[in-house]
């Protein structure tokens, strides 16, 4: 990430875009690419993957919770493409009845790190993309194919930026944060009815309204509400765990995210 961040300030100083749009059959969501220059001279580049959801409509973490579609993304097709590093903003933890999801209202967008094989060649983003969308009352999948071409810079000539540079640079401010350094995370594990997570957040003085604490955990792990009480400077969140014991995530990092109004923090926490 601390590349991506590079990436981008660098091109703060760098104005003409490349948009890719394509509008699902459904009119709730449309998704677009976008690339940070309108040309690239062999160095990683910013770009994003962007939704724009109608009211009322939202879409999906990559832990999409009890119901709900996770997007996946499919890069395969793309070329001259060295590598994609897909960063995942924050999301919003949607307590139903019977029903808790992690998403996105209104709008998100992914930021993407791309780095081209060939500075002489046109680096081309080839994406298909699948993913689901939700009301109130219904759920429905749809699919994106979207192309993005950055031609090369002329021979010795640095990346130009493009007018979608500073969206795409704001995006970043949405991926969860390093927590501050007034903030710790303790973590401890107790064994009862149904195995539990204990969390301790330290930063959020008295009259800071609770954050939501989302678990960033492993594939086929389920992850309760959490419960929090406050007491003085401390919370403490209580999170059932969907698994048999401590072993299961013996050796696991978790990635716990404290989702405020504003922003997210994440600590990192490696299971013992």
């Amino acid at each position: 990430m601390k590349a991506l961040w590079t990436t981008a300030l660098c091109a703060l100083a760098l104005a003409a875009s490349l948009p890719a749009l394509a509008a699902t059959a459904d009119s709730a969501s449309i998704v677009r690419m976008s690339a940070a220059v309108t040309a690239h001279d062999g160095a990683p580049f910013l770009a994003g993957v962007e939704m724009q959801l109608e009211p009322g409509w939202k879409t999906y973490w990559k832990h999409p919770g009890d119901s709900g579609i996770a997007p996946a993304f499919d890069w395969s097709e793309s070329e001259n493409i060295e590598d994609i590093d897909l960063s995942w903003p924050a999301p919003r933890r949607f307590d139903d009845p019977g029903d808790v999801t992690f998403g996105y209202l209104d709008q998100v967008t992914w930021p993407l790190r791309v780095k081209p094989v060939d500075a002489t060649l046109p680096a081309i983003l080839r994406l298909s993309m699948s993913y689901g969308v939700c009301s109130d009352m219904i759920c429905v999948p749809r699919e994106a194919a979207l192309t993005l071409t950055v031609p090369p810079a002329e021979e010795g000539a640095r990346a130009e930026p493009s007018v979608d540079l500073m969206r795409l640079v704001g995006a970043l401010a949405h991926l969860p944060q390093p927590l501050d350094a007034d903030q710790a995370v303790a973590v401890g594990w107790r064994d009862a009815a149904a195995p539990v997570l204990e969390i301790e957040f330290t930063g959020c003085a008295p009259g800071c309204p609770a954050p939501q604490l989302i678990v960033d955990g492993p594939e086929g792990v389920w992850f309760g509400t959490p419960s929090v009480r406050r007491v003085g400077d401390v919370l403490r969140y209580s999170v059932e765990v969907g698994a048999l014991s401590a072993s299961v995530l013996e050796g696991e990092r978790l990635g716990f995210i404290f989702a405020g109004p504003e922003e997210a923090r994440i600590a990192w926490h490696t299971m013992p």
